[in-house]
């Protein structure tokens, strides 16, 4: 009836016809179904038939309905309301269809929605017998994988402490397509390139053809130099061989170092460019050791592409994230890369350049940097191992403590200058606060000692990785520059340049704030100013000096 019809689109639907919903959901599970193919046809084939399992259930439903009805003709449906069908006790909540917005069975035009889902069944069959003749030994994206992975395997590139190369991470966007590849490339890898490889993915379906299948394991037997797995000898005893193929969906396409690989492989290209360079982050960080890192992604072929626009759409928010940003390198314009090799511009300078103006804009995406970028479980263990090493001095030490280190010449970013942890003294630690910066009060700025700003309050953990490998494991103060220290300083009675830096320090810290209060209000609207007491200012009185390292040029 009219009015049941009335009844679900005023509260089950919102609004919206059903006709519009459904248009919207054939339109989304069109796209769902051939990304699914872009990524690979195993993929493809799981998706049909799960979806034909969905018809199956469905059209049982249908039947036992139409069973139940036929033994009970005297029940009027017409007289339910959609409000029923919220009460548990309903008794045909088994005769409902939907998630969150149900619709009872009895409201539907039963034969001709069965006879269009049997139809949609037919089709997806044909397609999933079509998928069957495409088996691995029939894919030529797998093929061509493979044959990235064995050039990288049989020739090697060397890094910069002459050590071969042979790491290759391969990121796809779902587990299937990443359970596809381990099975079909961990094998052959093993016997024909005599390398270890290791999948990881986010549901748990880990696999490794060496040591554990820990996730943190396989990543450290991936990466062990920048895991530190020579420090772990209890977990990893005796372990000399390394994992050079990992296979990976994007449940580590943040917050890891990685920079061990020196080739990343994009099987499928994800919507959101921000994606991409987190993937590619994860090799193309502080500390890696090779001469250049490389990305290959993995496009729909034309025919696909036409329908998808994976290629336009992606590089268009690409160039539109250039454009909101500093305007530098573009990820996916290879022309930029070999501009900048020509002009001995190392890529990873210029991407953490660019992301320190990006991260305001990042946010309002929603796949977007995240908290887990201000979060220090990377060097958790680090500091609880010292902790527990100096805990007696530490608690005896003043505020102040400084340290002077050299330039690293690997790390292109570590150039004279200092990395101030400054703390603010009142209202700093409020909610409204914390959301600006995760780490309030403190936070932790690099200035360049030409007074640049090299790395701000926002980059938090780079700052942390770029200290850990410019101070971690060393023991030993470098007593030459300590007394050059002195002698510059005047054995600390003339500090006007490092107070100047200071200064560029908290005037960074005020200006980024704001810019970050700015950018909130424009882009969500349950943000929350922090009272005024609570944001920095640039009276540098407001803050108080935990710890600061020089990067002392000899």
């Amino acid at each position: 009836p009219a009015a049941t019809k009335d009844a679900y689109q005023a509260k089950i639907l919102g609004g919206f016809t059903q006709e519009g919903r459904e248009k919207i959901l054939i339109a989304m599970m069109k796209v769902n179904f051939l990304k699914r193919l872009e990524s690979s046809v195993d993929s493809f084939r799981l998706t049909l038939e799960r979806t034909i399992g969905k018809i199956n259930v469905l059209e049982k439903r249908i039947t036992d309905f139409e069973i139940h009805l036929n033994d009970n003709p005297e029940l009027d449906f017409d007289s339910l309301t959609p409000d029923e069908f919220e009460d548990p006790d309903f008794d045909g909540e088994d005769f409902t269809i939907g998630g969150r917005r149900r619709i009872h069975l009895g409201h539907l035009r039963l034969p001709e929605w069965l006879k269009a889902v049997r139809q949609d069944r037919v089709q997806l069959q044909f397609l999933h017998e079509k998928t069957k003749s495409v088996t691995a030994t029939r894919d030529g994206k797998l093929a061509e994988l493979k044959a990235l992975i064995a050039e990288k395997a049989r020739h090697p590139t060397t890094n910069r402490e002459g050590r071969q190369n042979r790491k290759v991470l391969v990121f796809t966007a779902f587990a299937d397509t990443a359970r596809y590849l381990h099975e079909n490339l961990g094998p052959w890898a093993r016997q024909e390139l005599k390398i270890h490889t290791g999948l990881v993915c986010g549901d748990g379906g880990n696999a490794a053809s060496l040591g554990r299948t820990d996730f943190d394991d396989i990543l450290t037997n991936f990466s062990p130099i920048s895991k530190r797995r020579a420090d772990q000898t209890g977990a990893f005893p005796n372990q000399r061989e390394e994992i050079d193929l990992l296979i990976a969906t994007d449940c580590i396409s943040e917050g890891q170092n990685l920079q061990d690989c020196d080739l990343l492989v994009n099987y499928d290209i994800h919507w959101n460019p921000v994606r991409i360079i987190q993937r590619f982050g994860r090799i193309d960080r502080i500390g890696s050791r090779n001469a250049a890192v490389q990305l290959v992604n993995f496009w729909p072929v034309a025919d696909l592409d036409r329908y998808l626009g994976v290629k336009h759409r992606v590089e268009a928010r690409m160039a539109l994230v250039d454009l909101a940003a500093t305007q530098m390198d573009n990820l996916l314009d290879t022309t930029q890369l070999e501009d900048l090799i020509k002009d001995d511009l190392l890529f990873r300078d210029r991407q953490l350049k660019r992301l320190k103006d990006e991260v305001l804009d990042l946010e309002d995406l929603d796949d977007s940097v995240s908290l887990s970028d201000f979060s220090l479980d990377e060097f958790r263990q680090d500091l609880l191992n010292f902790l527990q090493a100096h805990r007696a001095e530490l608690e005896r030490a003043p505020l102040g403590l400084y340290a002077v280190v050299p330039p690293a010449a690997d790390i292109p970013m570590a150039r004279p200058g200092v990395i101030y942890c400054l703390r603010q003294k009142a209202g700093a630690a409020s909610p409204a606060n914390e959301r600006i910066n995760p780490l309030a009060p403190h936070y932790l700025v690099y200035v360049q000692d030409t007074g640049e700003v090299r790395l701000s309050f926002v980059q938090a953990k780079t700052v942390l990785n770029l200290f850990r490998e410019l101070a971690s494991g060393k023991s030993e103060p470098y007593v030459e520059l300590c007394r050059l220290f002195d002698r510059q300083t005047k054995q600390g009675a003339d500090m006007d340049a490092y107070s100047h830096l200071v200064g560029q320090a908290v005037q960074s810290i005020t200006a980024t704030f704001q810019q970050k209060l700015a950018a909130g209000l424009q882009g969500r609207r349950d943000f929350v100013l922090p009272l005024a007491d609570e944001q920095p200012c640039e009276d540098e009185t407001a803050f108080e000096l935990v710890t600061w390292l020089v990067l002392l040029a000899p």
